[in-house]
């Protein structure tokens, strides 16, 4: 919402407070009945106006505003000008003045919800990698930790993993086409090297985050591996790295990492010194 726009609709409030106000006023000097008729005027206008449909409003005022001026000005009503322009002009005015504020704040309010249900959306679903972002991330991780807590006669665990991609703020502000182009296809390399019980999200910065519940080690392992394979022959046009972090989530460490932006952290941390896939494309100009 512009402030030009705002600022149309706050003086089209104003006008609809102001004309009646001015009419009513000049209308001390006319005739009792004429007074009486404008009144009655406004109250037509304000239920045109605000309880109408847009396109009947257009046709109401068209019909009535005509049969008031060929009674007034060709029928054989003796009054002064001035008082047929009044009685002419008040119900075209106001009533279209209602209809512009009612339809702008009509507007307004379906845009203004509908701008929370994109940033909703957007807080919730990244639309570029097509993943879930880090709030769906924490919420599931505090279900895990407390299935971790209320079973723990099962010995339950989740491993929790950071990709992230380096340099992504010098990527993104001089090569944003390609480095959307590269988000786009890990978060496809991911999902297809990953199992289907693994959940896979955005957290943001060119950091992806996988979690997976009760998967061994030795899958991990395997799954880790043909993930740095995927993503090691990826077809990208500038060069980057990649670094991985994982941990694992159990009854002997969950207290340590009760909620995920420590966790996040801690594997930020290990990231620094675990390289798992550089790219360094050579003859760029061949």
């Amino acid at each position: 919402m512009t402030k030009k726009y705002i600022r149309l609709i706050y003086l089209t409030l104003i006008a609809t407070l102001v004309f009646p106000v001015i009419v009513l006023w000049i209308a001390e000097s006319f005739s009792p009945n004429v007074d009486n008729g404008l009144m009655m005027i406004f109250l037509l206008a304000i239920f045109v106006g605000l309880f109408s449909a847009r396109y009947t409003i257009s046709w109401l005022i068209i019909i009535l505003t005509t049969i008031a001026a060929g009674f007034l000005l060709l029928g054989y009503v003796v009054m002064p000008a001035s008082e047929k322009l009044a009685l002419i002009i008040v119900l075209p005015i106001e009533a279209t003045l209602l209809s512009i504020l009612r339809h702008h704040i009509l507007e307004w309010g379906i845009i203004s919800a509908r701008e929370k249900d994109v940033q909703r959306h957007v807080a919730h679903y990244n639309l570029n990698v097509k993943l879930q972002t880090y709030y769906n991330a924490n919420k599931f991780y505090q279900r895990e930790l407390q299935q971790i807590e209320n079973y723990a006669d099962l010995n339950l665990w989740t491993y929790v993993g950071l990709i992230r991609c380096e340099r992504y703020k010098q990527l993104s502000e001089y090569y944003p086409d390609e480095y959307l182009r590269i988000l786009r296809q890990i978060a496809k390399d991911l999902k297809i090297s990953r199992l289907k019980s693994e959940f896979i999200y955005y957290i943001a910065d060119g950091t992806f985050m996988v979690i997976s519940p009760q998967i061994t080690r030795e899958m991990m392992e395997k799954i880790n591996t043909i993930t740095k394979e995927n993503l090691r022959k990826m077809s990208i046009p500038i060069p980057i790295d990649l670094k991985m972090s994982m941990q694992k989530i159990d009854l002997e460490n969950y207290q340590e990492f009760p909620e995920l932006s420590k966790l996040a952290k801690h594997l930020h941390r290990g990231l620094e010194t675990d390289i798992i896939v550089e790219y360094l494309k050579e003859d760029q100009d061949d």
